[in-house]
């Protein structure tokens, strides 16, 4: 463990609404259209605080374009039992009591497992550390470094605080957005060799997506990524993945090679799970108001319905509009690879940032951890690292 001698700390603005920041085309404008006066009040369909970011310079792997590209921080509650009670207002002081604390106080660093290639993953820790965490979280490092290749660290900035009895905490991950043409180049430049399914992307300078149950299609310009997940497929970019507040009172279990105590909930899955998240496991229909993010350009609808939108071929998986409708078609929507699918969330009742609540669990980003559980040894199933692999992930 290393303590580096100082962090960056994030602002965090207090602000009524969330912020959907456009993709801009000088810092001048991008503080224009961030400010409160500026901003357009939405309804989230979950609790979000969401955090403008100054914008940044990108390197595009592709071509090696340089792009202004908007930033933004998006907090939302852990994903755990049931669901959650944590309001936007809540999440709001979860991102300051984190950034403060991450200012403040002693900062350990967990990095022990890099390989000599590939992803990096480093989780900088502070707050109120119970004991067994460090370990855990030692855990979750080594075993996500081992399932990818991608030459990148993903550095998280994870404080511990006391906060209410049933709520797990709080994670911020950052985000991006490019055109869809520099997604889709991304996208094909960045494939790995056992990569097929992103050479039968839109070729078009847009991507087809119906925001709603009828057969209304969108002509979409643009693809959210989280900082993790563009910094693997589409371009260089600076900045921390992911802003992590876990609750220290929680009933945490630390070691689940041991099997999991009755009552208490597997930390090492949860941040495997959280940090899932960061790295792109999310969907625009959790909050955003027509817009998808990466997992989104997967997603269709489950059955054919009237037009046909289950996409059964490559080709069609090339035209065939994506879905990213809020709880509609009602439990019908899906990611499709062509040779697998998996059935998705629609974002009622649970997040759509998920695979389907279901017994059996389909993976790892299930939404609804419960006490005792674990995947311990084998974290991730091959659903978890089809979709990872799918969004621009080497394995």
């Amino acid at each position: 463990m290393r303590i580096p001698s100082a962090l960056a700390a994030s602002f965090f603005r207090p602000i009524g609404f969330v912020v959907l920041p456009a993709l801009i085309a000088s810092a001048a404008s991008a503080a224009a259209a961030n400010s409160p006066s500026q901003a357009s009040p939405v309804t989230p369909r979950m609790p979000v605080f969401v955090q403008p970011l100054p914008p940044q310079v990108s390197t595009l792997y592709a071509n090696g374009a340089q792009v202004l590209v908007p930033m933004e921080s998006v907090w939302r509650p852990v994903c755990g039992p049931g669901l959650t009670t944590l309001t936007s207002s809540d999440l709001r002081q979860i991102a300051a009591s984190h950034e403060a604390t991450m200012s403040t106080g002693q900062v350990i660093q967990v990095d022990f497992s890099h390989k000599d290639a590939g992803i990096n993953f480093v989780f900088n820790v502070s707050g109120s550390i119970p004991s067994g965490a460090l370990g855990a979280i030692a855990t979750a490092e080594a075993y996500m470094e081992s399932q990818f290749n991608d030459p990148i660290t993903v550095t998280v900035n994870l404080s511990f605080a006391t906060l209410a009895s049933n709520v797990l905490g709080g994670t911020g991950s950052s985000y991006t957005n490019v055109t869809w043409a520099n997604a889709r180049n991304g996208l094909i430049a960045g494939k790995d060799a056992s990569d097929t399914i992103q050479s039968s992307l839109p070729t078009t300078s847009t991507i087809p997506v119906r925001y709603s149950n009828s057969a209304t299609v969108t002509n979409e310009t643009r693809v959210f990524f989280t900082v993790a997940n563009y910094r693997a497929t589409i371009g260089a970019i600076n900045g921390t993945a992911a802003s992590m507040q876990y609750n220290n009172i929680f009933a945490w279990d630390f070691d689940p090679s041991n099997g999991i105590t009755a009552g208490t909930y597997s930390f090492v899955d949860v941040v495997i799970h959280e940090t899932g998240h960061a790295m792109g496991f999310t969907s625009g229909i959790d909050f955003r108001v027509n817009d998808i993010e990466a997992i989104d350009i997967f997603r269709f609808q489950r059955t054919d319905g009237t037009g046909d939108y289950n996409p059964d071929t490559l080709a069609e998986f090339q035209t065939r509009a994506r879905l990213a409708a809020f709880n509609a078609p009602n439990d019908d929507q899906n990611c499709d690879l062509i040779s697998v699918e998996y059935r998705m969330s629609d974002g009622s009742p649970y997040q759509a940032s998920h695979f389907r609540e279901q017994t059996a669990n389909i993976g790892i980003m299930d939404p609804a951890f419960a006490a005792g559980q674990t995947y311990f040894p084998n974290y991730y199933k091959a659903s978890d690292t089809n979709l990872f692999d799918a969004i621009g992930y080497d394995r």
